[in-house]
């Protein structure tokens, strides 16, 4: 019996585990389940006859040569930092492994070592990054296989609520770990190239510099911000050469404007201690945050700070998170960025009987045979549940599917790797395409196309 190791248990890998555990007896396959809450992982195994729970901490030596020694590939679902140390001991134990998370350069540096020992260590296996990866792939090779020259390549994705869902003013609900939703873009200025000229947008500002984006399908009309740095994605994805190449994050309209304003009162900071937050309500702690001696009436005080009208939906918005009240704030403690995501924590709440959606769009500029074509490819995934999401869908099934086509040999070349490889993108799309992921596409002769 072959034995596959999960670790972690988290929402993100639950469909991953109902993948596995729903093919595992006709391919005699074992699924172990390791998390450091072992009740969690018991949950997801839900007794099946070919699962097990255990008890994992990465952190302990023992038990990871303990685990990983007994499996033939590890699924990390852990924290993005805690993958070398699983993917070191799978080269140790002869283990393929495969995560959902960004390929680090610590993971880079093992490819050589995966070569000779025959194994796969795959990652962005995911949605974003993963599923974009694949369904982009998919459309750039094709282009360049009829001869077409691509100059302008755009990707966007959102995980959103689901339409019958949103019911706040903010169009969105945490769906998936919160302070990452709070501390978007902190990470570095957003890199991109546009019309042969690199942008860059520093974190201040990123918020208030939006891309308009319809979504194929019949969806509807999005706005979209630089995600990260898109510069290494044009030798990722054979596109060294091109002029325009930028890579988006999707929200509903007016979200952006809102979380700018969020940005600029200073309330997303997370690099410094409220000391004595508790003392504070919610309208005195917003207050701190504004000019001395402005209006004494602080909705006016605010507005007049971020130079919009008090009725505009902008203040809808922050009113909606109470942040002109005088409730107080909970922790004794924090950063600015911990107090909001309370607060949004009480407004954005994923109720039981939400689901969402995860929204993905390639725009696709290139010319052949004389004319200038625009192929746009959109994808509008709804969650099944509250419990088998959009994102656990997206995230779970094609890191399942990859395993399984490793296990079998159709992914079958060593080394360190992401999805961009055919041998990877085509299977893995074609069995999603089976399960419900499918792709929108429109395409029309575009001359004096403007990137």
């Amino acid at each position: 019996m072959t034995n596959i190791l999960i670790l972690g248990a988290g929402r993100s890998a639950t469909d991953l585990i109902d993948y596995l555990l729903h093919l595992a007896p006709q391919k005699d396959w074992k699924i172990t389940v390791g998390d450091f809450d072992k009740e969690l992982a018991l949950q997801k195994v839900n007794g099946h006859s070919h699962g097990e729970a255990i008890f994992f901490n990465v952190n302990d030596e023992a038990l990871v040569e303990k685990y990983v020694g007994n499996a033939r590939i590890v699924a990390s679902f852990l924290p993005a930092h805690m993958h070398i140390i699983v993917a070191k001991a799978c080269l140790k134990h002869h283990a393929h492994m495969v995560t959902a998370s960004y390929l680090t350069e610590d993971m880079k540096a093992l490819d050589e070592l995966a070569k000779a020992e025959g194994l796969i260590l795959l990652n962005e296996m995911g949605a974003d990054p993963g599923l974009d990866h694949m369904s982009a792939m998919l459309h750039i090779d094709a282009i360049k296989a009829a001869g077409g020259e691509i100059f302008s390549f755009k990707s966007y994705t959102g995980a959103l609520i689901a339409p019958r869902s949103n019911d706040n003013p903010w169009g969105y609900k945490f769906t998936w770990a919160p302070l990452n939703v709070v501390l978007a873009g902190q990470g570095g200025t957003a890199r991109y190239v546009r019309d042969n000229r690199f942008r860059y947008i520093p974190y201040h500002r990123l918020f208030s510099i939006t891309d308009t984006v319809a979504v194929p399908g019949g969806y509807g009309t999005l706005e979209a911000y630089a995600n990260r740095d898109s510069l290494p994605y044009r030798s990722k994805y054979g596109l060294e050469a091109v002029p325009t190449l930028i890579r988006g994050t999707l929200r509903l309209p007016g979200f952006c404007e809102a979380w700018q304003a969020l940005v600029l009162l200073g309330l997303t900071d997370h690099s410094y201690l409220v000391e004595q937050a508790d003392h504070f309500t919610r309208a005195q702690w917003l207050g701190a945050y504004l000019p001395y001696n402005r209006n004494p009436d602080l909705e006016v005080a605010t507005a007049d700070f971020l130079g919009v009208d008090t009725n505009s939906p902008l203040m809808d918005k922050l009113r909606y998170l109470d942040l002109f009240s005088q409730k107080p704030i909970k922790r004794k403690q924090a950063t600015p960025a911990e107090i909001l995501l309370d607060l949004l924590a009480e407004k954005w709440v994923f109720k039981p009987e939400d689901t969402d959606s995860l929204i993905m769009v390639h725009e696709f500029a290139y010319r052949l045979a004389g004319k200038t074509y625009l192929r746009k490819t959109g994808l509008a995934y709804e969650g099944k549940n509250h419990d088998h999401t959009a994102i656990s869908q997206t995230v779970g099934w094609p890191a399942g599917i990859a395993i399984k086509l490793i296990l079998e040999k159709t992914i079958s070349t060593p080394g360190v790797h992401i999805p961009v490889e055919e041998e990877i993108y085509r299977p893995v799309l074609a069995e999603l395409e089976e399960l419900g992921i499918r792709f929108e596409e429109e395409e029309r002769v575009a001359e004096g196309y403007m990137p």
